[in-house]
C-alpha cells in the first residue's frame, strides 16, 4: 500500500511540475512579447541633447542670487518667532481642552490607554 501511495504522490508531483513549467513557458512568451513592444516604442522616442554646463551655470547663478538676497535676521524676526511660539502653545492647550490632542506627555501612553 505504501508503494502505491508513493507512486501516486510522485505522479501528482510530476503533474504539478508539468503544469508549472507550462505556465512559466507561457509567461516567458508574454514577457518576450512585452519586451519587443517596449523596444519598438523606445525606438520612436527622441532623447533631447542636454547641455549640462548651461544647467550648472543657471543653478549657480540662481544660488548666488538667493544668497545675495539673504539678510541678517532683525529684532522683528526674533519677536515674531517668540509670538508665534506663544500662539502655538495656546492653540495646543485649547486643542487639549477640546480633547483633540492627548493630554499625556508620552504619546506611547496614549496609544496604550486607547486600545
Amino acid at each position: 500500500m505504501n508503494d502505491d501511495m508513493i507512486m501516486m504522490l510522485l505522479a501528482l508531483q510530476f503533474g504539478f511540475m508539468a503544469f508549472i513549467l507550462m505556465k512559466l513557458d507561457a509567461k516567458k512568451g508574454e514577457a518576450e512579447r512585452i519586451e519587443k513592444l517596449i523596444e519598438k516604442n523606445l525606438d520612436g522616442i527622441q532623447i533631447p541633447d542636454i547641455n549640462f554646463d548651461s544647467l550648472k551655470e543657471d543653478l549657480l547663478e540662481m544660488v548666488e542670487d538667493i544668497m545675495a538676497n539673504m539678510r541678517i535676521p532683525s529684532i522683528a524676526d526674533h519677536l515674531g518667532g517668540v509670538v508665534s511660539q506663544i500662539m502655538q502653545m495656546k492653540q495646543m492647550k485649547m486643542a487639549q481642552d477640546y480633547g483633540l490632542v492627548p493630554p499625556h506627555e508620552n504619546p506611547e501612553d496614549f496609544e496604550e490607554t486607547n486600545l
